[in-house]
């Protein structure tokens, strides 16, 4: 153990000495987030088969964000971005609350070098970048290489984008030709053992496979077009070293002066899911479903200067239907009905994250400038199936060096919903946000 804290004692001594050395070199630029989400679940009360009862936690997170470049010549150029996450409640379980309440976790997002071999046609970067092609807000299909927002912080608003996200290691080639670009990203697999994973950590997490990724886009008459394609492979040693494929595209579009409309179609030749044997028995097997389909249409529309409204629809082929989708539902009230947790009965509900279990969603977002700083917004996020919903209000302040936002965010829906089964029932969230 002792070993072990003084590699990462020395690699966090090494970032701070280089982030120190740079200073002079790189014009940098931060952001530091303090959020505290107070919220409640229902826990069993007296440990495993005793009836559930509502628990309030809260999570207080720190995060730092510093963001750098700096020129190693006329057509070349380096970047990076480093962060750091203080959590008093890792992996944000209301249910299984850490002895000791705190975790330090850090780690660089991002750090490539850009070189124009061909200025403004041909562009070689290598390091680590974030792969993010979709344009959808609460789903995005297209983007095969998310690993979602950094430290599992959950944003306050469902967006296309989070707000830091850990990008891939790799190397890519982009050769731009008037309205046509042709990019081309390869990640190799990183795979380690764990006597260096705790300084191998900071610089990246693993990378379970070989990716190649083919992304074209072109642009004509306002309307954006794109098409994505992925092979990725384990590799040799690993469980399962069949090749996968993926592909996509999608379109964006104006549509005169105040509407954007958007849709995005994906396939996936196998992905596994947690499927449930026996909802009375609380058996599940886990199984592959061939050729995945995920989908989204939406459309935003600037019904002022001030204020919008984004409408989209996602669909996900992983996710259940029909008597899988209530057999999922009846198993969960069982395992709710058994504790909550019942010895091996796995969350099938939870497997995906929250509101992911079915297959046809609805997402509906109305946002309103009240001032230049003050923002107010209200969501919706609709399971199709059942029905039932995830709702949520906010109010966001911004100034020039800082911010602050407050979100609550509850649920609607029956017994016999994904909403009514879920241990989720409110959550608030206050963010201080500093700028420098």
């Amino acid at each position: 153990m002792s070993t072990l804290i003084s590699r990462g004692t020395r690699a966090v001594l090494t970032c701070a000495l280089l982030c120190a050395a740079a200073l002079p070199l790189f014009a940098l630029e931060g952001e530091m987030d303090v959020d505290a989400v107070p919220s409640a679940a229902l826990v069993p009360a007296g440990g495993i088969g005793s009836p559930l009862a509502q628990a309030e936690t809260t999570r207080i997170t720190s995060q730092l964000a510093v963001s750098g470049r700096v020129p190693l010549g006329d057509e070349l150029a380096l970047s990076a971005t480093a962060w750091g996450l203080l959590d008093t409640l890792p992996g944000y379980n209301p249910l299984q609350v850490p002895a000791d309440r705190l975790a330090l976790s850090s780690r660089l997002l991002q750090a490539d070098v850009a070189w124009q071999i061909i200025p403004g046609t041909l562009t070689w970067n290598a390091g680590k970048e974030v792969i993010h092609p979709s344009s959808g807000f609460f789903r995005t299909p297209l983007s095969f290489l998310s690993r979602g927002p950094a430290g599992d912080v959950a944003q306050q608003v469902p967006a296309a984008a989070p707000q830091w996200e850990e990008g891939w290691v790799g190397t890519r080639l982009l050769w731009v030709t008037g309205d046509l670009s042709v990019e081309d990203f390869f990640s190799p697999r990183l795979v380690w053992t764990s006597d260096v994973d705790t300084v191998l950590g900071y610089l990246s997490a693993s990378q379970p496979s070989w990716v190649d990724q083919l992304r074209i886009q072109a642009h004509a008459a306002g309307v954006d077009l794109q098409a994505v394609g992925m092979v990725s492979t384990e590799g040799p040693g690993s469980p399962d070293t069949a090749t996968r494929y993926q592909l996509g595209a999608g379109v964006d579009a104006n549509v005169g002066d105040h509407l954007t409309v958007r849709g995005e179609a994906a396939l996936a030749d196998s992905l596994s899911r947690l499927a449930v044997v026996d909802p009375a028995a609380l058996t599940t097997s886990s199984q592959s479903v061939p050729w995945v389909i995920r989908g989204l249409l939406g459309l935003t529309w600037s019904i002022t200067t001030r204020t919008s409204l984004t409408v989209e629809y996602g669909y996900d082929g992983l996710g259940f239907s029909g008597s899988d989708y209530a057999a999922v539902i009846s198993y969960e009230k069982n395992r709710a009905a058994a504790g909550g947790a019942a010895a091996g009965a796995a969350d099938v509900l939870g497997q995906f994250g929250a509101f992911h279990a079915a297959q046809h969603y609805a997402f509906l977002r109305l946002a309103t400038d009240l001032t230049d700083q003050l923002t107010a917004q209200g969501w919706t996020e609709v399971n199709l199936q059942d029905p039932s919903a995830l709702v949520g209000v906010g109010l966001n302040e911004t100034s020039d060096g800082w911010g602050l936002g407050g979100s609550a965010t509850g649920t609607w829906g029956g017994p016999s919903t994904e909403a009514g089964v879920s241990s989720f029932l409110w959550q608030l969230d206050i963010e201080l946000k500093l700028f420098f």
